[in-house]
């Protein structure tokens, strides 16, 4: 913690049946020096994915669907961009990111839109691979996996997640964005570093949205998630009940697609994506493993399903985020007696070089821009409303002769960089968005539209509205 200057972390290890170990470490609110302990909510973001695999098999096991079947045999309405796509896309192939559509998660950051509008947006997404050709991770297809569970339960999928699984484990503070007990009086905060100093920042800027909701909203504590873990070593067994299928479970931790490819350490295996989950070996021990990422929080969940052990880890701060896909090994190590890898030191190696790149690349950018240039019309000229029909809008404004650029929870000062093109400037690891946007005129001159890549989306026009 001290290394990653992260201030608060909470870590449980479950061997059997039992919860033999969680603790909090640190703050989860720093400026009041409130402690992390066993039942400090944080979101547990992509782990979720765990939960909607799972319930899918579940689903598959009450015969409202099928894995292996094309999708819109269930929801018609979910179009996709190709012919083939349309025809050939299972939940298999969703849960296990095979499809070859790209990510595009600029379609789910921080939007208002409600999941169905958002699921709506699929056929936008141009593929970047061949069907089933390779893996692509996708946060918005287990977006689409949950409205095809909506569509054949005729419940949501909150009430899917919380009906099967989340009431016969008993996980009674586990949570879902958006709802009351993200209020609760024990919320971890998450913070970030401004600046090469070790002050840290609370993040106030949020991607989460609940129409992301199967991929990545769920909240937990070190208590439930517990639950969950025991569960998972037991077959679908908790306190002598049989509260999820063994077949279920079996089903998500079933190869689908290689993840990894590069294979970068000895110690571990290439990695193969089951449904919501990663297996791969761990000095030759099989694991279960997937991470969680969303506005300043990380978390870590790793099976070792031979020696019927489990940690859960999860911290809340952003210089530590690249540490997340290993930070349950060195605990692994410790309780098997194996041989101890600093993976710390190592990430922490890498986490410098790419500060380094990262900040040279800034400076690259900053070169380009040629040096005293006008933009071609006067700043007023370039205010106004402007939409496009997958993003929605962006709203530029002069506000004390400057211009100010909001796109949804995005608010930040738009300015002038060369020529017609305009960036916005947010704080160093922040976590927030910056945005560049290259004017453009209609044949009578005038500024009516502007080119931008969206969360790192492709580039897509935003037209002026009259």
């Amino acid at each position: 913690m001290h290394t990653w200057n992260i201030p608060g972390l909470a870590l449980c290890i479950v061997y059997k049946d039992q919860l033999i170990y969680a603790k909090g470490y640190g703050y989860r609110d720093l400026e009041n020096k409130l402690p992390v302990d066993a039942h400090t909510i944080f979101p547990i973001a992509s782990n979720t994915k765990l939960f909607t695999a799972t319930a899918a098999c579940m689903l598959e096991g009450e015969n409202l669907l099928s894995l292996d079947k094309p999708v819109r045999s269930y929801m018609p309405a979910l179009d996709f961009s190709t012919d083939e796509l349309d025809t050939k896309v299972t939940l298999r192939d969703m849960l296990a990111h095979r499809t070859g559509l790209p990510g595009n998660n600029g379609l789910w950051v921080s939007t208002p839109a409600p999941r169905k509008e958002l699921v709506q947006q699929v056929v936008s997404i141009r593929p970047l691979l061949g069907f089933r050709e390779g893996y692509i991770y996708n946060n918005m297809m287990y977006v689409a996996a949950g409205a095809v569970m909506e569509t054949v339960s005729g419940k949501s999928w909150e009430t899917i997640i919380r009906d099967r699984l989340l009431a016969p484990l008993q996980m009674n503070e586990t949570c879902f964005f958006g709802e009351d007990l993200v209020n609760s009086k024990n919320m971890a905060f998450p913070y970030f570093n401004p600046d090469t100093s070790r002050t840290l920042k609370r993040r106030t800027q949020i991607a989460q949205t609940p129409a992301l909701g199967p991929a990545g909203t769920m909240l937990s504590n070190l208590d439930d998630m517990s639950h969950w873990m025991i569960a998972q070593l037991n077959g679908g067994r908790y306190k002598g009940i049989q509260a999820i299928p063994a077949k279920a479970i079996q089903q998500t931790m079933v190869p689908n697609a290689v993840a990894d490819r590069e294979g970068r350490w000895p110690e571990l295996s290439h990695a193969l994506y089951g449904l919501g989950r990663n297996v791969q070996t761990y000095k030759g021990y099989k694991i279960g493993t997937h991470t969680g990422s969303i506005d300043g929080f990380y978390s870590n969940l790793t099976f070792f399903p031979s020696d019927s052990l489990a940690v859960f880890m999860v911290h809340n701060s952003i210089p530590a985020s690249s540490v997340r896909s290993i930070m349950a090994f060195p605990v692994f190590d410790r309780l098997l007696n194996l041989s101890i890898t600093d993976w710390s030191g190592r990430y922490f190696a890498e986490y410098q070089r790419e500060t380094y790149l990262n900040a040279r690349s800034r400076d690259s950018l900053a070169a380009t821009q040629v040096k005293n240039t006008l933009p071609s019309h006067p700043l007023k000229d370039y205010a106004g409303k402007y939409a496009h029909p997958v993003y929605g809008q962006v709203l530029i404004e002069m506000q004390n002769d400057a211009l100010v650029f909001s796109f949804r929870n995005t608010r930040a000062p738009l300015l002038h960089f060369h020529y017609d093109q305009f960036v916005t400037r947010q704080e160093p690891n922040s976590g927030s968005a910056e945005f560049r946007l290259n004017f453009l005129t209609n044949p009578k001159g005038e500024t009516d539209r502007f080119l931008i890549q969206p969360y790192g989306d492709p580039v897509v026009e935003f037209v002026k509205v009259k």
